[in-house]
């Protein structure tokens, strides 16, 4: 589910995402539909894109996972350390949007793009605590789901800087797109000149 996004730097040395219009259309649509789906359904999207999270790092070493491909690039370290960072707040989010409200000192200023664009919170020493935090990360966002009822508040949304507006539902969704995209980085990490052999 690679999305080709791609970065560019303006002439005030802002990086900013670049994604087609027909893209960003196609996820803003994914996202709205599968939230209408079954608990179970959106629950099952979630596992898909977690199961091809931890089969790209299969078998992949700690020297691999920190070999950066140059200078400014992440590492498999931090691909999933961003993952764990992203799950963990996505989960805060869509709890708190579920009962009508944002979490503590969740403002309109996390909605900007510097605030979520590489959003990295915690850094791994090792891939083994990396992926063992990013398991405990989707679980809690699959038990989430899985207790979605009737009483969830679907009104009140948090925004995303570039794909808008989504509720306690669309933010589970939005995490299989986000695991479809970080996936391929992990790829192109691999096939890099100078990966490790082992």
């Amino acid at each position: 589910m690679d999305l080709g996004m791609k970065y560019v730097v303006g002439d005030d040395g802002v990086k900013s995402m670049v994604l087609a219009d027909e893209t960003r259309e196609w996820v803003i649509a994914f996202v709205r539909e599968n939230a209408r789906k079954s608990p179970a359904e959106i629950e099952g999207l979630l596992h898909e894109g977690q199961r091809e999270l931890l089969d790209a790092l299969e078998a992949v070493s700690e020297a691999q996972a920190a070999f950066t491909p140059a200078a400014g690039d992440w590492s498999i370290l931090d691909v999933v350390a961003h993952e764990v960072s992203v799950k963990q707040a996505m989960g805060a989010v869509a709890r708190a949007l579920g009962k009508g409200e944002l979490p503590a000192g969740f403002g309109p200023h996390f909605e900007e793009a510097k605030m979520q664009d590489g959003f990295i919170v915690k850094r791994f020493d090792t891939l083994a605590e990396a992926s063992a935090a990013a398991q405990a990360a989707h679980d809690a966002i699959a038990e989430f789901v899985r207790g979605a009822g009737a009483s969830l508040n679907t009104e009140v949304t948090f925004r995303h800087y570039y794909f808008g507006a989504f509720n306690a539902l669309e933010w589970p969704v939005f995490l299989r797109i986000h695991d479809g995209d970080h996936t391929p980085q992990i790829a192109r990490i691999k096939s890099a000149p100078g990966y490790p052999a082992a």
